[in-house]
């Protein structure tokens, strides 16, 4: 009678704690997505458009800022813990690194959330030229994917 008691309350415990680890589970996919203009001078007077990318209506936003040069299109991309830039440019459009001129975030910080293999697969999304809005939906569908799965929660 003792082992039945013992095996039923077992049972239970792993019902529940699969029950816990199932509802915590931040591996979703993030195939929908808003992306909203916004007044660039609330943002930052050195971009020359902005926009703000949300995967959930209760995450902290994503803010997505145009620096436009003779010779590219740089979007960086920013949120609280990380910032990657995506550029369109003669060779088309991919992810790097943020330019020292427009980063915010600490290096330490970045190397640990940005998943540098997926950021050297994203160098180069497309060889063509990209409209802007491709560029934002590029940025939005690939972004999840740059973003080490440990922090995968920053997305949500």
């Amino acid at each position: 009678m003792k082992n039945k008691v013992i095996t039923g309350i077992t049972a239970c415990v792993l019902c529940l704690a699969t029950f816990a680890v199932q509802a915590t589970e931040t591996d979703r996919t993030f195939s929908d997505y808003d992306i909203v203009a916004v007044n660039n001078q609330d943002l930052s007077a050195k971009a020359d458009k902005a926009w703000v990318l949300s995967y959930d209506n209760e995450e902290a936003p994503i803010v997505i800022t145009l620096h436009e040069t003779k010779r590219s299109k740089n979007y960086v991309v920013r949120a609280e813990h990380f910032e990657v830039s995506y550029v369109c440019c003669k060779k088309g459009f991919g992810a790097s690194l943020v330019k020292a001129e427009y980063s915010e975030i600490p290096e330490e910080i970045i190397s640990r959330v940005i998943n540098s293999e997926e950021l050297n697969r994203q160098k180069i999304l497309t060889p063509n030229q990209v409209t802007e809005d491709q560029a934002l939906d590029l940025i939005a569908a690939y972004l999840p994917d740059l973003i080490n799965p440990s922090y995968k929660h920053l997305l949500n």
